[in-house]
């Protein structure tokens, strides 16, 4: 009961601020080329980190992550903040508004090391974004209505769509998809952007045809409205996984979770990784302090939502993005990097 009551008031100190990150600076930075304590550094650090809806996977597991963090360590607050999503994270992350965010490991890759086109040309030039957890997978999801003729993809076309939540990552890999069927989102269909809850609330309304997110199963959006409307998944013909995956590396094939809903059939769809991220300036003992309480303080905070069970050492390390000093510095003790 006291590990309930402590993660809701996590949720309700996210709900009342802002996603303002200028807290940190009133600490000394001891990070980058920082000395390697033993993690009682005397500073203490205020971390707001952005996650996404409150209804999302982002939020619940940043909550956790957050009241366990601030239980375990003395001096760190870190305040799980709801926001847009990962690009939102991401640019909040670059501007120095905010120290931590919740994204996807396509974002990650692209906003650390450069080169990014298309969806993500945004992200042509490196930024100061550093790798600090990657967390779990997420599916992608495309609703319909059960009575509904879409079956593929392909059959997108003409409809009213949403393609995912805005400031986000998640319409890239729906639009992947559907490039790779020969569709031209802003030709072949017509492409709306909604929040998770807000897509499914126009589906079940009749406003859009269907609705896309990625996120871990269950999501709790998605279980209400099954739960109330008869839905369907759309599926992803096999050959376009392949030739999607092929493009795009990070993403894999995946089915849908299943039995995460009851109502609804599993079916085939990509999957790809949520990550948490930092700003380079973020000091090495703050990302030390919270990577260590984080990872080891799993068991705490596990039965928070299913996508905890993923969040482990093995497979936190390899973050997308290049490695933040005080990241590499947890792993590195571990002997998980040299």
């Amino acid at each position: 009961m006291k590990k309930m009551w402590s993660i809701l008031m996590v949720l309700i100190m996210a709900a009342s601020l802002s996603a303002c990150g200028d807290t940190a600076g009133s600490s000394e930075n001891t990070g980058g080329g920082g000395t390697e304590s033993s993690g009682t550094a005397e500073n203490h650090y205020d971390l707001t980190m952005g996650t996404a809806g409150t209804t999302g996977t982002y939020y619940v597991v940043g909550a956790a992550i957050a009241n366990e963090v601030n239980n375990s360590v003395p001096n760190l607050t870190v305040v799980a903040q709801a926001t847009n999503g990962g690009v939102e994270n991401i640019n909040l992350c670059m501007s120095g508004e905010m120290e931590l965010g919740f994204t996807n490991a396509d974002a990650a890759y692209w906003s650390s090391y450069g080169g990014g086109s298309g969806y993500y040309a945004a992200y042509e030039q490196a930024g100061d974004i550093k790798g600090v957890m990657r967390l779990y997978k997420s599916e992608g999801h495309m609703i319909t209505m059960a009575n509904s003729d879409i079956e593929t993809y392909e059959d997108l076309r003409g409809k009213t769509v949403c393609l995912g939540p805005p400031s986000s990552t998640i319409p890239a890999m729906s639009i992947a998809i559907l490039e790779a069927y020969g569709l031209d989102v802003e030709q072949d269909l017509n492409a709306v952007y909604y929040s998770i809850d807000e897509g499914l609330e126009k589906l079940t309304d009749g406003v859009i045809d269907a609705t896309f997110f990625v996120a871990s199963a269950p999501t709790s959006g998605l279980t209400s409205a099954a739960a109330t409307s008869d839905l369907k998944f759309v599926d992803v013909d096999e050959e376009i996984i392949e030739k999607v995956c092929e493009k795009y590396p990070y993403y894999s094939g995946t089915r849908t979770k299943e039995g995460a809903y009851p109502e609804l059939d599993s079916v085939n769809t990509l999957q790809l990784y949520t990550e948490i991220i930092a700003s380079g300036s973020v000091p090495e003992e703050a990302v030390y302090e919270f990577v260590k309480a984080a990872i080891e303080g799993q068991p705490d905070y596990v039965d928070a939502h299913v996508a905890c069970q993923e969040i482990v050492a093995e497979t936190a390390y390899q973050a997308s993005a290049e490695l933040h000093p005080g990241a590499a510095r947890y792993y590195r003790e571990i002997g998980l990097i040299e």
